[in-house]
């Protein structure tokens, strides 16, 4: 009986033996998780190892490599974010910048035209003011009269009267234009028959 205690303590002994993992195993495993991308998972089976034997060389070497690898990482990964955030930044800025380009530009067209649109006020409030000096000093009153149009009994100047007949031609020719509607000619169509 005691020889048999002793075959089934040595069979448990072996088994035990077999499935137990050395350090060599665990690295290659690890080494397997690191070339498919699994660095974590790679990182934990090099703890599992270096708890068996805390020196070994290739454990160790593997540890430091996945780690540096990690570290390279998340600078690149802080360098994408400070670039991202600094292109957000520039734009944010060009987008002020034509804002504030387009605002000046718009307070560049209202000048003008409350410029133009004093510029045009200026002549017919000079036009009033000698209308009223004219009815201060003559008594006689005089009718409004648009600046376009010609008053009756006042003499117009040469390059009034220029300007007057140069619209009443191009007048005359775009009535004729729609006057005379376009002949059409009829062909004479042979018959091939």
């Amino acid at each position: 009986m005691k020889k048999w205690m002793l075959a089934i303590f040595c069979l448990w002994v072996l088994t035990l033996a077999g499935l137990a993992q050395t350090a060599d195993d665990y690295y290659h495993q690890a080494a397997q998780l690191y070339i498919d991308n699994h660095s974590d998972e790679a990182l934990q089976q090099i703890d599992l190892g270096l708890r068996l034997q805390p020196n070994h060389p290739k454990l160790t070497a593997l540890r430091d490599k996945i780690l540096e690898e990690k570290k390279q990482q998340q600078q690149q990964q802080q360098q994408q974010q400070q670039g991202e955030s600094q292109q957000q930044q520039e734009q944010q800025q060009q987008q002020n910048s034509d804002q504030q380009d387009q605002q000046n530009n718009r307070d560049q067209q209202q000048q003008q035209s409350q410029e133009e649109q004093q510029k045009q006020q200026e002549p017919q409030e000079q036009q009033a003011n000698q209308d009223k000096e004219q009815q201060k000093k003559g008594g006689q009153k005089k009718q409004e009269v648009a600046p376009n149009k010609v008053q009756p009994g006042k003499e117009l100047s040469k390059e009034e009267a220029e300007r007057i007949l140069q619209a009443l031609k191009s007048k005359e020719k775009e009535n004729k234009r729609f006057r005379r509607p376009r002949k059409i000619r009829k062909r004479r169509v042979e018959k091939d028959w």
